[in-house]
């Protein structure tokens, strides 16, 4: 409709996003910046680091593919060494990694709350690990930002990466990246983009500087359309406060494994009986085709993951909602 006469207005309205998004992780601005989708995010991460013969890179076997193919290719690239951690019952505690890293580890990449089964990740403890070995964490946070509470001060992760369009409801062909300011100038300049640069809006032939901030990684013209939906879902979830959204996630995740759990088997990590995420796997025959009919026929938007039911009620969810899951899940089981 108005073809590109509020371009400016619009921009500065997307870098508004980064302050809001630095408050709920408690970063600055100038470490975030405005990404595609976590694959994205992932990707350039990647390839910044500086890689060197003889390094490593450690991933584990309950990752989203999103964050296994990128270091993939970059083992392919520079002839590194994948190292996999393996779960053991679904979880992946630190003793798990203290094995396979080494002084000779750049990266350590994992979900800080794992897809499949809600898993959570102590990066604080996985922070100290990488640091005392000189290598970099690098998390994928899409399954845990905006639902649980993350401090990267005191986390002290190195890159966190997330769309928008899981627990911080935004739309597809969003997501937002942190780097730690102290990790920025470490990192190579491996794609170069007009926004990136120290002065964007300056058209002339010139040698590409790129500013010493996160915004280095924003190579083109961003979504408008996407920033201003996140910007109001940012703004409401600062408004309820993380605390509560939270308290109240994990509230309904409770209350789904005490209805559930006569008739299907819960695949997620417990810790005393209650969950450590809102994300809740259920054990099921036929997980695919219930989850189907769950859809079309009750119109209960829930997963098929690892052939098992992935359930991750938010606190727009009521206890009526999970009610009826378990009743409709009655009938099939």
């Amino acid at each position: 409709m108005y073809g590109n006469l509020y371009w400016r207005k619009w921009y500065d309205e997307s870098q508004e996003v980064k302050k809001l998004f630095s408050r709920l992780i408690n970063a600055s601005p100038e470490e975030v910046s405005l990404i595609e989708n976590t694959s994205m995010g992932l990707n350039l991460a990647a390839n910044s680091i500086k890689w060197e013969p003889g390094d490593n890179i450690v991933i584990n076997d309950l990752e989203f593919p999103t964050n296994i193919f990128p270091w993939q290719v970059q083992a392919r690239k520079h002839g590194l060494e994948i190292r996999v951690a393996k779960n053991r019952n679904g979880r992946l505690d630190i003793d798990v990694y203290e094995k396979l890293v080494d002084d000779h580890t750049k990266v350590i990449a994992l979900s800080w709350v794992e897809f499949s089964n809600g898993y959570v990740h102590d990066l604080k403890a996985l922070s100290e690990l990488a640091h005392t070995h000189g290598a970099y964490l690098v998390v994928d946070g899409i399954q845990g930002v905006g639902a649980l509470k993350i401090d990267v001060r005191e986390t002290d992760v190195d890159v966190i990466v997330c769309g928008a369009q899981k627990w911080l409801m935004g739309l597809p062909g969003t997501g937002l990246m942190y780097i730690k300011k102290s990790v920025l100038d470490e990192l190579e300049v491996s794609f170069g983009g007009w926004l990136g640069d120290e002065k964007p809006f300056e058209f002339a032939y010139r040698e590409y500087s790129p500013v010493r901030s996160a915004r280095r990684f924003e190579l083109g013209t961003p979504n408008f359309v996407g920033y201003y939906v996140l910007k109001s879902s940012l703004e409401l979830i600062l408004s309820i406060g993380i605390n509560n959204i939270q308290n109240r996630d994990l509230e309904l995740a409770g209350y789904l494994i005490e209805k559930v759990q006569d008739i299907a088997k819960i695949a997620s990590p417990l810790n005393n009986g209650k969950p450590e995420s809102p994300i809740i796997s259920l054990e099921v025959p036929d997980a695919e085709n219930i989850v189907n009919a769950l859809w079309n026929e009750d119109k209960i938007r829930v997963a098929a993951r690892m052939g098992r039911i992935r359930v991750s009620p938010h606190f727009y969810n009521n206890e009526e909602d999970i009610d009826k899951l378990v009743e409709a899940l009655r009938k099939r089981l």
